[in-house]
This record gives structure tokens, C-alpha cells and sequence, in this order.
């Protein structure tokens, strides 16, 4: 695929919507005329029946009849209106994700922790965050899985490839990618919705004692007869007003504890329906790659498949609502108990699909991150899947760059860690490229392990987490001061390694709170101790001298450079990684630059 391809793709989707946006305007605005002039004939219908003969109150019917009717379709025109215009803002967001344009998707800031071994350090969350790249969830639950799978790599070789297996088919389906955004961007679901949906799942059922079974039958009889008596006039209005005693007080036993059940649910309709169309979708996917096989096999294991249970549950549902109508509601609690036979419903429901419900939501929120990362990859086919390789301890990249770096404004450069204990030193000038270069390791080792595309030509890498220690900040509210902050970093650091995990370390600049002296001594003693630990990784500095660890540690610490070149009254950064230590710096160049004397 060209890398123009997934722009033309986009814009004839695009185009094919707008066209549609278009018929349906012109749709509405046939049913907005057709109903005015209905409702006149209605009106005039009307108006001759009383005035002038009796006869005028059949085309009155039959115009109430067609009024209903094009309201009815207007309903449904609205509905079609609102997806469409939902899939128009989802193709809209993608073709500007193509130019590196990712603020239309939440960054998932709630997610961002401090504390975390990298995930600050590298930007995965937050405004202009690795997430906000890749998240196209529309439900909370996505967002959260696919933060989850960003915070927490896979270290199971197969487990990626078959990630990498479903990214690799759904990049490849973006009309259904679009559309299962856009009908939960229709949905517009709020955090507490699913939240009080599991809040009702896992509530014991009230009306299971058989003699609630036995009340829905007798009493709609019961009243039934009785009004038929009524009418008949074999007994009094008194007599009938004293039975309705009696549906009214068992109902109204129990109206407390439905509203509270009710209101879990209520209101709901709507939202279950789009999840339903949502599992439908996945059900109906025809997925060939392993993992998507699987979700959609876990959404057919119930009594019912996700889709057909949800649909009926919203049905459930919107008829429990009926009962909001409070002249509804009363004829209805007389006549057919209706408020405990929806109850009835509703629990049956609960019993038959409590295990499954669960499951399904994890199914559509997997699937919502496996989207994203999938959109991700149809956005940038020139990005590589990588290779996970599990016989050595290595990271290899030809031509790595930042994804979060606009193509036209990167520069890509090689990786290479070779084994355990093996560390890059990186050393340069101010704003050379050292950080860039490291989280520029960093965000495409956590896209590797989340079984992503990166940005290289090529890349392969063991399955191991990194750890970064590269933008440490002091706190006053613990009296906390930056080495300290640092110190603690690093010795949380040695402690994973102390408890034998793998992990590739970015380090930048580190002790760089002290003073030069402790601060060459401390960052000689820590490289020589992760080397010994076989840690593996990058640690970019200022100090030259930590270059000449080469020379004790000959198989096990490589120098690389990134050069800054003066040329008169100009600074030239060419952000090529070079092999060797770096040979010019450029502080006091920039301080004159500055106006301060040096």
C-alpha cells in the first residue's frame, strides 16, 4: 500500500457520505412538508366533522393514521442522520491522523501515573500522548484496555504475533472500523451507564418466589372479568374500585425497590441498542485471523450471541419504561401487573446471561483497542510490524523514528543493543537529539509489545519492558528535592533488576542534580553496577568523560554521538546518530546567543 492510498481511501468514503448527507436533507425536508400538510387535511378534516357531516371523521383517521406514519419514518430518517453524520466526524479524524494531527481523540489523560517504570517519561498519555495516536474507543472500557495494553507490554511472543495478526486485519477493513467507531460516537455512552448496567447484573433478583409468576397470570384475568362485569353492569363501580385495591397494593409494595433497579437500567434503550448493532458487527465480521476468530466465538457461547441477548434486554428494557408514563403506567399495573412482570423479564434475562455479559464487554472493548491500533497502522503503511525474538536479548531498528514527529520533520536513525549487559552511551550537544533519540526507542518498544506497528524500515526486539528515568521532577509537598527524586528512581530501578527482571533502561543524564565531580563518579559507579546486573540499554549525557567506559568494558559499551556543527553565528544540528564520543558542545555558544556574558 502506497502512502497515498490511505488518503484516497478516506476521501472516496468521504465523498460517498457527504453525497448520502445530502439525500437524507433532502429526505427530511420531504417528511417536515408532507407532515404541515397532512396535519392541515387533519385540521380541515376535523373541522368539517363537526361542522358540516359526521362522515369527515374517516379521512380525519386516515390522515391521523399517515401523520403517524411519517412521523415514524422522520424517527427513523433522524436516526440514519445522526449515524451518518458520525461516520463524516470518524473519516474526518482520520484523514487528519494521516498528517500526525491526533488531538480530535481523547489522550486518555485520566490514565497518566507518575509512578509508572516509563510511561511518562515517554509521552504515553496525555495531549499529544503515544494514546491519543492510537485510540479510536468510543466506550470507556476501550480506553481503558487499550491504556492497559500500553502500560502493561506482553512479553509472550505468540501472544503478540496473534495481536499482530488482528491489527494486521482490521488496518485492512477501514469502512468497518469507521462504523463500529461511529455507531458508539452515536451512542455517546457515559462512564456510569456500563457501570450501573454491572451494578444491575450483579444485584440478587427479587421476584424469583413462584407466587409473583402466579400473580401475572390471575391478576390480569381477574381484572379482565371484572371490567367486563363492569361494563356489562352485573356489578358496581364501588365493588370494582375496591379489587383495584389489590393489583395497586402489590405493585406498590414493591415500587421502591423497582425504582432503584429501574434506575440502574432506565433511559438505556438507545445505548443498548448501538451496543447491539456493535456485537452484530463483530459477530458477523467474517474475521480470518486467530485472535478476532476467538472474540467472536466468545460473543456465540452464551445462551444467545451477544447481539440477539443485548437486543433483548434493551426490548426488556424499553418496555419497563413504559411505566415513566404515569397514566401508562397505572392502566397498565391494573390490568397486566406490569412493572413486576418486566421485573420478571429482566431477572430471567439476569439468570440467563449474568456470566456473559462480562465477557461480552471485554470482547467489544478488545476489539475497540485492536481498531485503534489497526487505524494506526492503515495510517502509516510505511511503519513495520516487528519481529519479537526470544533467543537473545536485542533490540534492532534500521531507519527508527518518533511516530508522534510529523514524517516531513523526522529523522530516523539505527538501533542496535546487542545483548545483555550491552549499553549505549549517548553523548552531545544541547537539543542535539539525545532525548528525542531515546523516546524515540522507548515509544516504539511499547508499541512493539502491544502488538503494533512501529515507525522503521526495520525492527526486532525482545519481548522486555523498558524502564526510563529521563524527565525526574522535585516535589515541595513532600520535601522532596530533585537528586533525591532521582536517587529514588534509580534505586527503584535497581531493585526490579535485584528481583532478576528483564528490562532495556533509558536513562538521560542521570545524577545530573549534583555537582560534576559526584556526578561523574556516581554515573560511572551506576553504569559499571547495571552491567553487572546484565541490564541493557541507553544513557544519553553531557559528561565525555563517561565515554571512556568503553575502554574497561570493551565488549559491553558502545559510544554514539550526536553532533552539533558552528558555523559563524550559526547552529547546525544535522539529529544523525554517529558512532564515537561527541566532539563539540555548544552551551556557551548558545549563551552568548542569549546576551549573557560569558
Amino acid at each position: 500500500m502506497s502512502n497515498e492510498a490511505p488518503g484516497i481511501i478516506y476521501n472516496e468514503m468521504l465523498g460517498n457520505r457527504l453525497q448520502l448527507q445530502q439525500r437524507l436533507l433532502r429526505n427530511g425536508r420531504f417528511y417536515a412538508v408532507s407532515r404541515f400538510i397532512v396535519f392541515i387535511f387533519i385540521v380541515a378534516s376535523v373541522i368539517a366533522a363537526i361542522a358540516l357531516d359526521t362522515l369527515w371523521w374517516w379521512p380525519a383517521s386516515a390522515m391521523l393514521t399517515a401523520f403517524i406514519v411519517l412521523v415514524v419514518l422522520n424517527e427513523k430518517l433522524l436516526d440514519k442522520q445522526r449515524f451518518n453524520d458520525a461516520v463524516i466526524t470518524a473519516i474526518t479524524q482520520e484523514t487528519r491522523a494521516l498528517s500526525g494531527q491526533f488531538t480530535s481523540f481523547d489522550g486518555g489523560s485520566e490514565f497518566i501515573d507518575p509512578g509508572h517504570i516509563f510511561t511518562t517519561d515517554l509521552d504515553v498519555f496525555g495531549e499529544n500522548s503515544l494514546f491519543q495516536a492510537v485510540n479510536r474507543s468510543a466506550t470507556h472500557a476501550g480506553k481503558a484496555m487499550l491504556a492497559h495494553w500500553l502500560k502493561i507490554p506482553l512479553r509472550n511472543k505468540p501472544e503478540i504475533l496473534g495481536r499482530q495478526e488482528a491489527v494486521k486485519e482490521l488496518a485492512q477493513l477501514p469502512d468497518w472500523r469507521i462504523r463500529l467507531r461511529a455507531h458508539g460516537l452515536v451512542a455517546a455512552e457515559e462512564k456510569t451507564d456500563i457501570e450501573s448496567l454491572y451494578e444491575w447484573i450483579s444485584s440478587k433478583p427479587m421476584f424469583k418466589p413462584v407466587v409473583f409468576r402466579f400473580a401475572i397470570i390471575v391478576v390480569p384475568l381477574l381484572s379482565m372479568a371484572l371490567t367486563t362485569l363492569l361494563i356489562s353492569g352485573l356489578i358496581s363501580m364501588q365493588l370494582f374500585l375496591l379489587y383495584l385495591i389489590i393489583p395497586l397494593s402489590i405493585t406498590g409494595f414493591y415500587t421502591k425497590a423497582i425504582n432503584r433497579r429501574h434506575m440502574m437500567l432506565s433511559k438505556k434503550v438507545s445505548i443498548l441498542e448501538k451496543y447491539a448493532i456493535r456485537f452484530r458487527m463483530i459477530e458477523e465480521g467474517g474475521f480470518g485471523s486467530q485472535y478476532m476468530a476467538g472474540q467472536v466465538d466468545k460473543l456465540k457461547s452464551g445462551v444467545l450471541p451477544a447481539s440477539r441477548g443485548i437486543r433483548k434486554l434493551s426490548r426488556i428494557t424499553a418496555s419497563l419504561d413504559t411505566r415513566l408514563n404515569l397514566l401508562a403506567g397505572f392502566f397498565l399495573n391494573i390490568y397486566l401487573l406490569w412493572d413486576i412482570r418486566q421485573m420478571i423479564r429482566l431477572e430471567n434475562w439476569q439468570i440467563s446471561h449474568k456470566d456473559c455479559l462480562p465477557g461480552w464487554f471485554d470482547v467489544l472493548s478488545e476489539t475497540e483497542a485492536i481498531a485503534g491500533l489497526g487505524a494506526f497502522a492503515f495510517a502509516f503503511p510505511d511503519y513495520v510490524f516487528p519481529e519479537i525474538v526470544t533467543e537473545g536479548f536485542a533490540i534492532q531498528g534500521a531507519d527508527a523514528g518518533h511516530p508522534l514527529i510529523p514524517a516531513n520533520q523526522r529523522v530516523n536513525n539505527n538501533i542496535l543493543v546487542s545483548h545483555k549487559g550491552h549499553f549505549n552511551i549517548v553523548t552531545g550537544a544541547n537539543m542535539a537529539g539525545k532525548s528525542t533519540y531515546l523516546r524515540t526507542v522507548g515509544v516504539n518498544m511499547v508499541l512493539a509489545l502491544a502488538g503494533a506497528p512501529v515507525c522503521a524500515s526495520g525492527f526486532s526486539c525482545y519481548p522486555a519492558p523498558v524502564f526510563t528515568s529521563l524527565q525526574t521532577t522535585d516535589s515541595l509537598s513532600t520535601n522532596r528535592s530533585y537528586f533525591y527524586a532521582e536517587l529514588l528512581r534509580l534505586k527503584e530501578l535497581i531493585d526490579h533488576l535485584g528481583r532478576g527482571e528483564e528490562l532495556f533502561i533509558l536513562l538521560d543524564e542521570i545524577l545530573k542534580g549534583t555537582n560534576s565531580a559526584d556526578k561523574q563518579a556516581g554515573s560511572k559507579a551506576l553504569l559499571t553496577q547495571l552491567i553487572g546486573l546484565v541490564a541493557a540499554g541507553f544513557i544519553a549525557t553531557h559528561d565525555l568523560d563517561l565515554g571512556n567506559l568503553e575502554k574497561s568494558f570493551p565488549d559491553d559499551v558502545t559510544n554514539y554521538s550526536f553532533e552539533a556543527e558552528i558555523a559563524g553565528d550559526e547552529l547546525h544540528f544535522d539529529y544523525k546518530l554517529k558512532p564515537g564520543i561527541a566532539r563539540n558542545m555548544n552551551a556557551t555558544f548558545l549563551m552568548k546567543r542569549m546576551g549573557i556574558t560569558i
